[in-house]
């Protein structure tokens, strides 16, 4: 296919990268049935090895095995991470080492046994791990043993701190003796459906649910026990490969440091109607991931950006702070441009992309809607960079883009894949990395390396070509105006009438 070729709508299965639809509306059906019982106000309690358990949440799984459930708690056992959010990464203690020799508990009812428990006991594994927090500096590290025991029908997966007193468990870690996850199978074989429970044995009594942050914790794990549990039955398959362009440790220490710098002063003065927890963590991922990246791609200069579509230029002024130069463009200025300062450079205009030239480093278009299919074409034509994070499908006309939908296959995927393959007719290799952002659009697109040579003849025969269909968008403020216009409109008509 030449250059001067138009561009096919992509329209093939995504491998790897798709969704399985299919399979995705048997999972959401599924989790429409999530029905938790919270037992914060009737205390239920179990005795188990001679302790006495609080039962804090179950909810009832149709279908799910107890091998669905081991799978889960495998995984968490080797990813705190996974579940317990301040924690960065979990260490597993070789079993030959000191340190996981070292006893820790010495409660006897750690241990279970037959004769404590009353029905034969089977401990299915026995890690010892140490949960690494990602305020390393502030936050202690906590030793921790998951034990798993089969009682009957029942799987208990316990986790329990190794601290000398109570008060050596960490503001992350439930403040409980230990905790449990459950799986029990009905008495009834003919009911379908199995529980999941959580249990704690508590400090003292009513203090795992004494406060609204703790039943919130507990709320968190029965509905991600549940999902979990529901997925592994279904077969889940990774999609995407996080942490490809840039390592894991790396962004977490990035995003670590900006959020520590930005995030509690503006989510407390957002001056914008929208949420400030979404914009402002997404935005302050996306810069720890865009430096990084430049980190390592420019050997520690600080490369030049202009940001096409910047929104509320939050992305814009995080970057500039971080002493990178660059400006954001966008059609109309949001009244929190005013906040940042005068060091950030942000130009309310429309752009004809057709006739735009960036003289910078890099372009990022960042949910940029109708100029996304651009960015490729401008990048090449100012021998710049780009990265990409695609929201709604646009095609070179600003019009919306219909994909057809077959198994196996997102309009999501389609158009980024449509993308991708725009970006290599513009000469370059592109790169993918999904962010780890509050998003489901989070796939950035990265052009930093020309691996084929194109003329500025084939790059301009596909600019004429966008720029006879290219209708840019009535900005916001002129649609507000005429919606404003109308309103006012039939109000005289109605004073009109009225007066007659």
């Amino acid at each position: 296919m030449s250059v001067a070729d138009p561009l096919p709508v992509a329209q093939q299965v995504l491998g790897v990268e798709a969704t399985d639809t299919q399979t995705e509306a048997l999972r959401v059906a599924e989790f429409a049935k999530y029905k938790p019982t919270y037992h914060w106000d009737s205390t239920q309690e179990i005795e188990l090895a001679g302790s006495t358990w609080r039962v804090l949440a179950s909810a009832e799984i149709e279908d799910a095995e107890d091998t669905h459930f081991l799978d889960v708690v495998g995984m968490w056992t080797l990813s705190a991470e996974t579940i317990i959010p301040p924690v960065d990464h979990t260490q597993i203690l070789d079993p030959s080492s000191t340190e996981a020799q070292y006893p820790g508990n010495t409660d006897d009812s750690c241990n279970w046994n037959h004769s404590s428990v009353g029905e034969t006991v089977v401990e299915i594994s026995r890690v010892r791990r140490v949960l690494v927090p990602k305020r390393k500096g502030k936050d202690p590290l906590l030793t921790e043993d998951v034990v798993v025991n089969r009682l009957g029908s029942r799987i208990y997966a316990r986790f329990i701190p190794v601290v000398a007193n109570s008060a050596d468990i960490p503001f992350y870690y439930p403040q409980v003796r230990e905790y449990a996850f459950g799986y029990i199978e009905p008495e009834d074989k003919g009911h379908a459906a199995s529980t999941l429970v959580i249990l704690a044995r508590e400090l003292s009594p009513g203090s795992a649910v004494a406060t609204k942050k703790q039943q919130m914790i507990w709320k968190d794990l029965i509905k991600r026990l549940y999902k979990w549990t529901v997925t592994e039955r279904f077969g889940y398959q990774k999609r995407v490969e996080h942490d490809v362009m840039v390592d894991y440790e790396t962004y977490t220490a990035k995003y670590q440091d900006l959020k520590a710098k930005y995030a509690a002063f503006w989510v407390d003065n957002w001056p914008e109607q929208t949420d400030p927890r979404k914009f402002v963590y997404e935005d302050i991922a996306i810069a720890s991931w865009i430096i990084c990246m430049w980190q390592q791609d420019s050997n520690n200069l600080r490369p030049s950006f202009v940001d096409l579509g910047c929104g509320n230029g939050l992305l814009v002024h995080l970057l500039t702070a971080e002493g990178y130069v660059g400006y954001g463009v966008d059609q109309c200025s949001r009244k929190v441009w005013t906040h940042y300062g005068q060091a950030v450079d942000l130009r309310a205009q429309t752009l004809e992309p057709y006739e735009y030239v960036a003289d910078v480093d890099w372009i990022i278009g960042n949910h940029a809607d109708e100029l996304v299919p651009w960015i490729p074409v401008i990048a090449a034509r100012s021998k710049a960079k780009f990265v990409l994070i695609p929201c709604c499908p646009h095609d070179f006309s600003g019009r919306k883009m219909t994909f057809p939908v077959v198994a196996g296959q997102s309009k999501y995927h389609a158009y980024s894949t449509y993308i991708c393959e725009l970006a290599e007719r513009c000469g370059f290799g592109v790169e993918k990395e999904y962010l780890r952002i509050p998003s489901t659009k989070n796939l950035a697109i990265v052009g930093r390396r020309r691996v084929a040579e194109v003329s500025q003849t084939d790059i301009d025969t596909m600019i004429q070509a966008g720029k006879q269909d290219f209708v840019p968008r009535v900005p916001d403020s002129v649609k507000n105006e005429v919606r404003l216009a109308k309103v006012q409109a039939r109000k005289q008509q109605d004073n009109d009438k009225s007066s007659l």
